[in-house]
C-alpha cells in the first residue's frame, strides 16, 4: 500500500517513486570498481579504525585480519594518485561519512554524486513528513492544527478534510508564486520534493528518539543496580557521556524544524532549503551511524540484573568513553 500523501488527488508523482528514484539512478552508474588485484583479496573492505576513526583498508589473512591506512596502501602497491584506482581511493574518506564500510564493487554513495541519500527510509517517515508540511500549509492559511507526535502528523497526511484544505493552500501558494491555477501541479511537485527530503529527517528523528529512550532506560537501571556500586557508577557515567551528544542531535532537529516549519516560505526558497536539509541530514546520519550496534544490543532490554546485562553495561561504558569523551567540545558540531 503506498504511503499517504497530502497531494494524492493532483496526479503528481507518487510518494514511493519520489522516495527512491534519484538515489537508485545515481548509484547504478558509479561504483568502486578497482583494477589492482589487491582489491580482490578475501573480504577486502574500507572502514574506519575503531581507535583513530581514520579510513583503513583491511583484508582477511587466514585467521588474521590485516589493515593499513589508505596512504600506506597507495605507497606499498604503487598506485598513482592520478590513476583510476588512485582517484577512487581519494573518494573513500568522504564516502565513509555516509556508509559504515565500503567493499570493492560497491556503489559510490549518491550523496557524493547528486546529493540524494544513499540509505532508505520507511513509508511512515514519508507520511509524517507530509503531515508536517500539511500542518505548515494549514497554519499559513490560518487553519490551526493539534498534531504533535509523528503518529498524529502521519494521520494528517491521509485525512480527507486536511487534504481538502491543503488543496486550497496549494492554490494560494501558486498565486503567491505568480502561477495560474492550471500550473498548480508545479506547487505539488515542490511539496513532493520537500516531503522526500524531510522524510530522512523524520527517520533520523525516530532514531534519536530511540537514543533518548535508551538513556532513560539507563537511568532506571541505576535504581535496579543501586546495591552494586560498580555497575551503578558505570551507568551514571554512561548517562553523563551519552546525554550530551543526544541533546546535540535533538538541537539540530529543532533547528531543521524552525528552518522548514513555515512551509510556504520553504517552498518559495526550495533549492536553498533542500541544500540546508541535506546538510543537516548528512551530519545527523554520519553522527548517529556509530550508535546502530548499541541500539540493536539494547533493543527490548528490561531490568534483569543478569551477568549478561552487566557485561552489556560495561560494553556501553566503553562505547561512550571512546566516542564521547567528557572533554569533547560539542559546540563545534
Amino acid at each position: 500500500m503506498p504511503a499517504a500523501s497530502i497531494a494524492d488527488d493532483t496526479g503528481a508523482t507518487t510518494p514511493d517513486a519520489a522516495l527512491n528514484r534519484a538515489p537508485k539512478a545515481a548509484a547504478a552508474q558509479c561504483r568502486f570498481e578497482f583494477e589492482h588485484k589487491v582489491f580482490a583479496a578475501p573480504k577486502a573492505a574500507f572502514e574506519r579504525d575503531d581507535s583513530t576513526q581514520e579510513p583503513i583498508f583491511s583484508v582477511d589473512l587466514g585467521d588474521l585480519r590485516a589493515a593499513m591506512s589508505i596512504d600506506a596502501l597507495r605507497e606499498y602497491f604503487k598506485i598513482p594518485p592520478d590513476s583510476a584506482d588512485g582517484k577512487l581511493l581519494a573518494e573513500i574518506p568522504n564516502a565513509l561519512k555516509y556508509v559504515p564500510a565500503i567493499h570493492p564493487g560497491d556503489a559510490i554513495p549518491s550523496e557524493l554524486i547528486d546529493g540524494t541519500a544513499s540509505w532508505k527510509v520507511e513509508k511512515h517517515h514519508l507520511e509524517t513528513a507530509h503531515g508536517r508540511i500539511a500542518a505548515g500549509l494549514l497554519a499559513w492559511i490560518g487553519e490551526g492544527t493539534k498534531a504533535e507526535s509523528a503518529v498524529e502528523f502521519a494521520a494528517m497526511a491521509s485525512d480527507p478534510a486536511v487534504k481538502a484544505k491543503v488543496q486550497e493552500a496549494f492554490s494560494k501558494l501558486a498565486q503567491r508564486m505568480g502561477l495560474p491555477e492550471a500550473r498548480k501541479s508545479e506547487v505539488v511537485d515542490s511539496v513532493e520534493r520537500l516531503a522526500t527530503e524531510l522524510s530522512y529527517i523524520e527517520a533520523l528523528r525516530e532514531k534519536v528518539g530511540q537514543m533518548r529512550r535508551l538513556i532513560d532506560l539507563f537511568r532506571r537501571l541505576q535504581a535496579g543496580y543501586k546495591r552494586e556500586r560498580g555497575i551503578a557508577d558505570s551507568l551514571v557515567r554512561v548517562v553523563q557521556l551519552l546525554d550530551k551528544p543526544v541533546r546535540r542531535y535533538e538541537q539540530r532537529l529543532d533547528e531543521v524544524d524552525a528552518q522548514t516549519g513555515e512551509t510556504a516560505n520553504t517552498i518559495l526558497n526550495l533549492g536553498r532549503q533542500i541544500i540546508y536539509v541535506r546538510q543537516a541530514r548528512d551530519w545527523l546520519h554520519g553522527e548517529t551511524m556509530r550508535w546502530d550496534a548499541l541500539l540493536g544490543a539494547w533493543a527490548g532490554e528490561t531490568i534483569e540484573r543478569t551477568p549478561a546485562q552487566q557485561r552489556k553495561v560495561g560494553d556501553t561504558y566503553r562505547f561512550a568513553a571512546r566516542y564521547f569523551p567528557v572533554d569533547e567540545a560539542w559546540a563545534s558540531g
